[in-house]
C-alpha cells in the first residue's frame, strides 16, 4: 500500500511523502509533486484546513490524513 501512494505521487521513499505532509500541515506547501502547480487550500471560506490542499493547476486533491493513513497500511 505504502508504495501505491508513493508511485501515485511520484515520490521516491517515504521521508519525501513526510517532508511532503509536514510542509502542508505548517502550511507552506511545496509544489504539486505531479505537475508543480501550486497547492492552495481546498476548503477556504468556512474553515481552512492545512490538511486538505488542492492543486490550482491540475485539480489533484491531497487530503493529508489519507495519504499518511495510507503510508501507514502495510
Amino acid at each position: 500500500m505504502e508504495k501505491d501512494i508513493l508511485l501515485k505521487y511520484k515520490m521516491n521513499s517515504r521521508d519525501d511523502a513526510v517532508k511532503f505532509l509536514k510542509s502542508l500541515w505548517n502550511e507552506v506547501p511545496q509544489p504539486c509533486p505531479l505537475c508543480n502547480g501550486k497547492l492552495d487550500f481546498f476548503h477556504k471560506k468556512a474553515k481552512k484546513s492545512n490538511s486538505d490542499w488542492i492543486c490550482t493547476i491540475c485539480g489533484e486533491r491531497y487530503d493529508a490524513i489519507n495519504i499518511l493513513n495510507e503510508l501507514n497500511d502495510c
